[in-house]
Order: structure tokens, then C-alpha cells, then sequence
């Protein structure tokens, strides 16, 4: 009975141990191969949030971009004139005396445009219908008008510090009712190089047919505010709208995006200067005015405040956006220098926690005018 006792004994201590430890490596081993694919996964989820949310954002900024400067049935603001739909054939104001800053020689003061009520003025005088200028912005600050109104302050706390802002002015895509509180556009395919009319009583200057619509006048400006809704401290894209307001045209103020905290534009513009000698070139100034009869090309990319921005064309806006994770991430040290823009932009102390995304896009304007 030895021989067979013997073979029947088991693993001795050592083999015990042996097995233990082995069988210890490879738990340690799983769980160490687990947490990691958990951490890489949700980076890769955070990441891809971000991403989403970043291109959720352009894609609500690009149509209004593209469309910029389409009035109905022209691309020509100046062919604009405000009227009152009683009585079409007064005049009361041409598309230059609607501008925000006169032109010389007038008076350096804009005259508001009759008929608008003050909700469209809160944003500045004659804010809402520049039709001259469809595609504003300013640099490092909340700016939508020289002359804006506390009706028209950012949302919460304020305007985050140092972002631009970008204004877009277009008729409405699909032709709409005539309406009371709204500033609209009877756009004619016969007069469309000619005269199209603005009016804000809700009464259509003309019968709708096949060649005369009408279209809500709009006016899109999107900034960053400090807080987002329902979440101090965390910052937010926003848009300021024209629409209907009080029984009248007015601004809204709309969330787009929590978790935008700097937007930065820049306006391609042309400058008539193809050969890169620093003029324009002879035959981009054919009638020696100074201004470029443009054929479309961005020669250059400028700031909102560029100087004599209102003399040249723009036909193309570059987007940047910075977004922000939602929640700060522990084990995370971002040490990053984000360049972008005219901005140098580096986490300091605890929003070194949070991930962050610098997304960029070139627009063109569809409606640029070709002079």
C-alpha cells in the first residue's frame, strides 16, 4: 500500500506556492490590462465628446457664414431701401443711411432708422439693418454695437474675457408670411439689381407672386459668456438673435453650447493685391477708387478690428473654437500652449485638469460680391 499512498499525496508547499504566484501574476496582470483599456476608453469617450460637440458647434455657425450677404433675389445690399408697406413708394431710408457709423460727410452720429421700435435698437443704433455689412465681428470683447444698450448685455456674468464676437446679417432661406413685429424683405427677381424693400409693419409693399417674396431679415450674432445655463463658471457659445420680441423686432439671447470657452474669427478678405507687392493691382482697381473690384480671393486674413475693414470684401470668415471638458480630470496636467488666432493661451492651476479641443474652419461666404 506505500507505492500507491505516495502517488495519491497532492502538491507539496512549494508547488503551492509556485501556482500561487503565478496565478497571482496573471490577475494582476488582467486587471492591470483592464484599467488601462477602461483609462484609454475614456479618454477616447472624452475625446470624442469634445469632438462632437466641436463640430455640433461649427455646423450651427457655417450656414449662417455661407448664406451671409443673400437678400432674396440679390446679393447687392445697396439695391435695399426701408419703406412702409402702406405707403411703398416713400422712401425712408437707403441702405447707407442704415449704417452703424455714417460715412463721410455726414455726421459722424447715426440717425435710427424710423419705424423700428427700440428692441431692435438695443443692440445699437441701426444694429439690425446694416444691410451694408453682412458679415461683422469684434476682436477680444463683447462689441456688437457702438451704441448697444444694457438690453443687450451678455448672458450671466458676462462676456468670457478676450473672445470675438461674429455677426451675420441675411434674409431668411425659405420665403415667409408677411408679419407685425418682424423686419422682413420683399425681394422682386424684376428689380433684383435694382431696388428691394425693407419693411417692420407686417404689411407686404407688393402682392406675392412667383417673382415677389417675402423674407425675415436676420441677424446672428454668436459671443461666449462665462456661464452657462443652469452651471456658473461654466462657459458657454450664445447667440443673440434678431426675431420678435415684445410685439415687436428684438433680440433673444439663445444658449448654443456649454462648454465653449473662447471663439476667435478672422475675415478673409480681398485686397486686390495678387502679385504680393503690397498694392492692388492694376486690374483689380479699374476705376482708381481704392477699392478692389474683387473676383473672389482671400488675399489675406484680418482681425474684426482691421482697420478700413469696411472698404474691402470679405469673402471668407476662419473660425476657431476652444472648448472645454465638463468636468475636471484628476490624474489629468495640461501644459499646453494653445496658438491659434492672435491668441497664446496656456491652463494655468486647476484648469490644467480639464481637456480641451481647438477646432478650426475656413468658410466662404457664397454671397460675396464680385465688384
Amino acid at each position: 500500500m506505500t507505492a500507491p499512498l505516495r502517488r495519491a499525496r497532492g502538491l507539496s508547499l512549494v508547488e503551492l506556492m509556485v501556482a500561487l504566484v503565478i496565478g497571482s501574476l496573471l490577475i494582476v496582470g488582467a486587471l492591470t490590462v483592464y484599467a488601462n483599456s477602461r483609462g484609454t476608453y475614456a479618454v477616447n469617450e472624452a475625446v470624442a465628446r469634445l469632438q462632437e460637440r466641436g463640430r455640433y458647434a461649427l455646423s450651427i455657425v457655417e450656414p449662417d457664414v455661407e448664406l451671409a450677404g443673400y437678400y432674396g433675389f440679390t446679393n447687392s445690399p445697396d439695391t435695399l431701401r426701408l419703406v412702409s408697406g402702406a405707403a411703398p413708394e416713400t422712401v425712408l431710408a437707403t441702405a447707407t443711411a442704415l449704417r452703424q457709423v455714417p460715412l463721410p460727410p455726414a455726421p459722424p452720429d447715426p440717425v435710427p432708422a424710423p419705424g423700428l421700435g427700440g428692441g431692435a435698437l438695443a443692440c445699437g443704433t441701426n444694429f439690425a439693418v446694416d444691410v451694408l455689412r453682412p458679415v461683422q465681428g469684434s476682436n477680444d470683447g463683447f462689441e456688437l454695437g457702438p451704441e448697444a444698450t444694457g438690453d443687450c448685455a451678455p448672458f450671466g456674468a458676462g462676456a468670457a474675457e478676450d473672445s470675438d464676437t461674429l455677426t451675420l446679417r441675411r434674409a431668411s432661406s425659405a420665403p415667409v408670411e408677411a408679419a407685425a413685429g418682424r423686419i422682413q424683405i420683399l425681394a422682386s427677381r424684376l428689380t433684383s439689381q435694382k431696388s428691394q424693400l425693407i419693411f417692420a409693419d407686417g404689411v407686404a409693399p407688393a402682392a406675392l407672386d412667383d417673382d415677389h417674396r417675402v423674407h425675415d431679415l436676420l441677424v446672428r450674432s454668436f459671443y461666449v459668456s462665462r456661464d452657462s445655463e443652469g452651471r456658473p463658471g461654466q462657459p458657454s457659445l450664445r447667440l443673440k438673435a434678431l426675431a420678435a420680441e415684445g410685439g415687436g423686432p428684438g433680440f433673444t439671447d439663445t444658449e448654443i453650447l456649454p462648454g465653449v470657452e473662447d471663439l476667435q474669427v478672422q475675415f478673409g478678405v480681398d485686397t486686390g493685391d495678387y502679385d504680393g507687392d503690397g498694392v492692388i493691382d492694376p486690374l483689380a482697381d479699374a476705376n482708381e477708387d481704392g477699392i478692389p473690384e474683387t473676383d473672389g480671393r482671400a488675399t489675406r486674413y484680418v482681425n474684426p478690428d482691421f482697420p478700413g475693414l469696411d472698404r474691402l470684401q470679405v469673402v471668407s470668415v476662419r473660425v476657431w473654437l476652444r472648448l472645454r471638458g465638463e468636468e475636471p480630470e484628476p490624474t489629468l496636467d495640461d501644459r499646453r500652449t494653445y496658438r491659434y488666432a492672435d491668441v497664446e493661451y496656456t491652463p494655468q492651476g486647476e484648469e490644467r485638469r480639464y481637456r480641451r479641443m481647438l477646432l478650426s474652419r475656413t468658410i466662404a461666404l457664397r454671397n460675396a460680391r464680385m465688384l
